[in-house]
């Protein structure tokens, strides 16, 4: 009981911080959308941060009972976007989200100090990345693919070609510059899955 408590009063701090920076008005009525608010969610957890449509759509931060917070982007109530997640047990996430899964480029640090730092895709390991040991050294650098190591690699020595900003209506030029900001290299086997 008193955890829960904390947790609903610690969620309550953060939204009051959270609301002092965001521009969107109070939620109210029946309908909630473009507008900043604080409620349980459904999944019993403290939510405070945005909606739209009467969901969780924008940046907010997420309380669950166990401990573990999420704070950042949400898309029809699933985590999505930058976000970083920190669990109760001091492990923690930083980077790309999709549907609630780690996917694209983030870093995973486990409660022992040991470190993943590269792509993944549905929360494993995918593409390259590197595992730190908990002094930092490396001890394994590569191309993963479903969590396990394939092939050692060492980084692209020559930076990635700088590609002209894409324009708002050109889909294909975006998704170019997202899997070269993931790393890829263009014309790579890599690249073109990501750009399919």
């Amino acid at each position: 009981m008193f955890i829960k408590s904390f947790l609903i009063f610690f969620s309550l701090f953060i939204s009051c911080i959270s609301y002092a920076q965001s521009n969107l008005p109070p939620c109210s009525g029946d309908y909630w959308n473009n507008c900043f608010e604080v409620r349980e969610s459904r999944f019993g957890s403290v939510y405070s941060g945005e909606f739209k449509d009467n969901k969780q759509n924008g940046q907010g931060t997420e309380v669950f009972n166990n401990g573990n917070k999420y704070v950042g982007q949400f898309k029809d109530e699933k985590f999505n976007g930058q976000g970083t997640f920190t669990y109760a047990d001091g492990r923690k996430y930083v980077g790309e989200w999709f549907e609630t899964s780690f996917q694209g480029q983030g870093t995973f640090t486990y409660a022992d100090g040991r470190k993943y730092d590269g792509q993944w895709k549905g929360s494993r390991y995918d593409g390259f990345g590197t595992l730190h040991n908990a002094d930092g050294s490396i001890k394994q650098q590569g191309l993963w693919r479903d969590d396990k190591f394939v092939q050692a690699q060492t980084p692209p020595a020559v930076p990635p070609p700088v590609v002209p900003k894409p324009s708002v209506n050109n889909a294909q030029d975006i998704k170019r510059q997202k899997c070269i900001r993931l790393g890829l290299v263009p014309g790579s086997a890599d690249f073109q899955q990501c750009i399919n």
